[in-house]
């Protein structure tokens, strides 16, 4: 990454205030009908106003490579300003982790060579068609933007499931709330959100992500009706060492295609073969329950490990839970010896304020509903805030909805009914989020 010049720098703030006047445009469209639409080959782009709907059709018989090209090029027609949206949301990134010099093309050096064949050859079609921005290369822009779990740490997520006689349905309904920078001035990250389907022979994956963005942040794999969605887990103290490390993102990604059951999953993220640079949570829902993978990579705790958690796991000491068919889950480990980073290290007054505000809500709910919880009992419950309106996670005392919430899934594996919170592309997260939740049709 190179350094950045004073005319960068004017250039940024008149793209910060573009930017900001054609999101708001935006943002005032509806999603039923598309905006626009682009196509080339096996891609189409619709814009659906809050978010961006993309079709990765493998079944007509293109490479990796190719639909990679076809990506990028529907990507520069319908957001002929994504490169800029993504160097500076990158720019950001950077400053506020403190990674300048060549710190993350370092990190990127190391990882980028790990990446399973099929997902390199994607970005590198991807990047083909790019130009480059500001300070990253064509390549950076692509591949930094895609790794960004396995390269910096931005990101506070939880989740929750019920299922069996805790649900008022009796199906599983999963949660999964993103909470993710977004950008500080310009809202980068909201105004490029999407869902994309890629539709191979045989079976058809869905990812909500952001425009451009081809990992498993929260990917649904509406044949066996799986959802896998990424947290982080900072253990302090570890040093970050990315050397041998693989992208868990695409590792999830490519579990999530090929295995037909969450324990398969679990045993593909877990293999000792397969090392990563920062520990991490996966929430994992099939149509029978949620289950939370622990994957400990810093090796810390009395007994270190990287397995599933259930709802009937024994827990940490300090760590009180107590419910069957229900689980839940912040930034931390909970299985017995693991490392503390609920009560302990940096993010502990936010890991802690936002379990106790689970607690307190779930109990309230459950006492009013007879001991059964409805998708809308779960929804308010992971939408709840300690003030008047979400504040923001790294200041207050832990909101499970806050204004760093980019996106949040309520999910049903067995109907395969996903409705999807989008961030406002313009101003805050409101206190009331309802209207900002779209159904996504999950169609082959």
């Amino acid at each position: 990454m190179k350094s950045l010049l004073k005319s960068e720098i004017f250039l940024l703030a008149f793209i910060i205030i573009q930017f900001g006047s054609m999101s708001e445009a935006r943002s005032q469209a509806g999603q039923d009908k598309p905006l626009k639409i682009v196509k080339e080959g096996a891609v189409s782009i619709e814009d659906k106003g809050p978010y961006y709907f993309v079709t990765l059709d493998y079944t007509q018989g293109i490479t990796p490579k190719l639909m990679g090209e076809e990506y990028g090029r529907c990507i520069l027609k319908i957001e002929p300003d994504y490169e800029a949206f993504v160097g500076y949301y990158m720019f950001e990134i950077a400053t506020l982790e403190g990674l300048w010099g060549n710190t993350i093309n370092e990190r990127l050096k190391i990882i980028q060579p790990q990446l399973e064949p099929v997902f390199r050859n994607e970005l590198d079609g991807l990047a083909s068609v790019m130009k480059g921005s500001w300070s990253w290369n064509k390549e950076e822009i692509v591949y930094c933007f895609n790794l960004i779990p396995d390269l910096f740490r931005t990101n506070q997520c939880s989740a929750f499931g019920c299922w069996g006689n805790a649900s008022a349905n009796g199906k599983n309904v999963a949660y999964r709330t993103l909470d993710w920078f977004g950008g500080l001035f310009a809202h980068e990250l909201p105004a490029i959100q999407a869902v994309t389907r890629i539709r191979y022979p045989g079976k058809t994956v869905y990812l909500i992500g952001a425009l451009g963005n081809l990992a498993c942040i929260t990917g649904i794999n509406i044949n066996t009706g799986i959802m896998a969605g990424i947290l982080d887990a900072d253990v302090s103290g570890s040093e970050y060492n990315p050397k041998g490390c693989r992208s868990y993102s695409f590792d999830l990604r490519k579990a999530l295609e090929e295995s037909a059951t969450t324990g398969k999953i679990a045993s593909a993220l877990t293999s000792s073969a397969n090392k990563y640079a920062f520990s991490h949570l996966i929430v994992l829902a099939d149509e029978q329950e949620t289950k939370i993978l622990e994957n400990n990579i810093a090796g810390a705790g009395q007994q270190p490990k990287r397995a599933l958690r259930y709802d009937t796991s024994a827990l940490n000491p300090g760590v009180n839970w107590g419910y069957t068919r229900m689980i839940a889950a912040v930034n931390c480990f909970m299985l017995k010896g693991q490392a503390d980073n609920y009560a302990q290290g940096k993010h502990a007054k936010i890991n802690q304020g936002r379990w106790l505000l689970l607690l307190e809500k779930l109990q309230a709910k459950l006492h009013q509903n007879n001991d059964k919880l409805s998708p809308e009992n779960i929804r308010e419950i992971m939408c709840s805030f300690h003030g008047n309106g979400p504040g923001s996670l790294l200041l207050n005392q832990g909101d499970l909805y806050n204004l760093q919430t980019q996106q949040m899934m309520l999910y049903i594996p067995a109907d395969r009914l996903l409705k999807a919170f989008i961030k406002p592309k313009q101003g805050e997260n409101p206190a009331d989020p309802a209207p900002f939740f779209y159904t996504i049709p999950l169609v082959p």
